[in-house]
C-alpha cells in the first residue's frame, strides 16, 4: 500500500480532501499542506487501521509516517483510501482524516 499511496501523491490528478478535524489539528500543530504532501509522497504505511465504513467494505484507514522537512520530527497521517477493483484506478486516496506528530497521541 505504501507504493500505491506514494504514487498517487505524485500524480497531477491528486485531489485531496481534509476533514474538519484534520484542518484543526494542522493549525494547532503548525503542519502545512506542503508537509502533508511530502508525507504522502515519501512516507511509509505503518499500520492498517481497518475498514472505515464496514457496511460498504470499500473504504479503509491507514497510518502513514515520514520525517518532516522543516522540523526534523516525524509526522503521521491517518488517511482514508477507497479500494474498488471495479473502478479505474482501483485504489484512490480519498481524505486526510488527521495529522499528528508521531511521538504524540491525537
Amino acid at each position: 500500500m505504501t507504493g500505491a499511496i506514494n504514487t498517487m501523491a505524485r500524480s497531477d490528478d491528486l485531489d485531496l480532501c481534509y476533514t474538519k478535524h484534520c484542518l484543526e489539528r494542522m493549525r494547532e500543530r503548525d503542519i502545512t499542506i506542503s508537509e502533508i504532501l511530502y508525507i504522502l509522497k515519501t512516507g511509509i504505511v505503518e499500520e492498517y487501521q481497518g475498514k472505515a465504513k464496514p457496511e460498504t467494505g470499500k473504504f479503509h484507514k491507514y497510518k502513514i509516517t515520514a520525517q518532516s522537512l522543516s522540523r526534523r520530527r516525524n509526522i503521521s497521517l491517518i488517511i482514508l483510501v477507497e479500494i474498488n477493483r471495479l473502478k479505474i484506478p482501483a485504489i484512490k486516496l480519498q481524505e486526510i482524516v488527521t495529522a499528528m506528530w508521531s511521538d504524540k497521541k491525537c
